[in-house]
């Protein structure tokens, strides 16, 4: 009987440290559950705010700005395209360009940044020689009209294209 009351008393001793053990374990579970739903909860909440914020911008894409080695392959048949330096602060072909570019009913004009990395192979203090857009080189400023896809023009003097185009 002895023994039985030992084992017994062992028995409830095991089952009392199963049961402490296991509710450590189900409180740590649902912890780590309640952290989780919060954190799904409130990344949620920041990411709605911040597709609100983005949504309210409009998203507009520009044709009008293209590399020097396209040129020659624009849709048009009638085009031109001017090759400047951005990096020239007191240069005003930035801004004529953007105001011809806005109307409508003129002469398609494409312009290339020959301060862009991809346009450097283009760009000379030589001659400019416009055949092809294998062989292309030009400085800064150039205005090529382009008709069929040939240049027809070349200008290379700021105040005859600053003249061209405001008069175009």
């Amino acid at each position: 009987m002895k023994k039985n009351k030992r084992e017994r008393k062992q028995l409830t001793t095991y089952n009392t440290d199963m049961e402490a053990t296991s509710k450590k374990a189900l409180i740590i579970t649902i912890c780590i559950l309640a952290v989780l739903v919060l954190m799904y909860f409130l990344t949620d909440r920041i990411l709605s705010k911040s597709e609100e914020n983005n949504n309210t911008e409009e998203i507009v894409i520009q044709y009008d700005k293209i590399l020097a080695g396209e040129s020659f392959n624009q849709g048009e048949d009638d085009y031109y395209v001017i090759y400047y330096d951005s990096s020239d602060e007191y240069s005003t072909l930035p801004s004529l360009v953007s105001t011809y570019q806005s109307q409508t009913d003129k002469t398609r004009l494409y312009s290339v940044d020959l301060n862009d990395g991809m346009n450097q192979k283009y760009k000379t203090d030589g001659d400019i020689v416009t055949t092809s857009a294998s062989e292309l080189r030009v400085k800064y400023p150039t205005l090529l009209h382009f008709v069929n896809h040939q240049v027809t023009e070349v200008i290379t003097d700021s105040t005859q294209i600053n003249e061209y185009l405001s008069a175009e």
